[in-house]
């Protein structure tokens, strides 16, 4: 029994002086099995991956990684970081899981470094909570979330 989830991601800049925000990067869980309890399984944005539960990660090929935003600002520019609300995962077999938008690697608000057209790059981690075997079957589960970038 495996499950693979990736995320789509959804970026809005709120402020005239963000000149783009862009997606580098999809939120990926990778693959894991889980037993009759279900857990949760953890992306930070540095890269590490957990579980909780009788979730069990496991190493088959499926890369699992944080978000990555690509910021275009003025250097110097503050900026801080809203994230959505958690959102469910649907599986391509039927069941759904929950998304909650993590950390992300910069701490807030922060200042942008790079000077256009570089960009500043944020990565975002986020927790998946897992349901039980019969209530999530394997599959490929997918969904979107929203994180939005504020000019302070």
């Amino acid at each position: 029994m495996i499950c693979t989830v990736t995320c789509f991601l959804f970026s809005t800049a709120a402020a005239a002086q963000i000149t783009a925000v862009s997606t580098a990067q999809q939120l990926s869980f990778g693959a894991f099995s889980q037993g009759n309890s279900g857990g949760t399984v953890t992306v930070n944005a540095s890269g590490t991956r957990s579980s909780t539960g009788d979730v069990i990660l496991v190493n088959m090929g499926v890369s699992y990684f944080p978000a990555i935003f690509e910021v275009e600002a003025a250097q110097g520019t503050i900026i801080n970081i809203v994230n959505g609300p958690d959102v469910p995962l649907n599986g391509s077999n039927g069941g759904s899981m929950q998304l909650h938008i993590g950390n992300a690697d910069q701490t807030l608000p922060f200042v942008t470094t790079a000077t256009p057209p570089a960009r500043t790059s944020v990565k975002i981690g986020a927790t998946l909570t897992v349901g039980a075997r019969a209530a999530n079957p394997p599959g490929n589960y997918s969904g979107t979330f929203s994180v939005t970038f504020i000019q302070e």
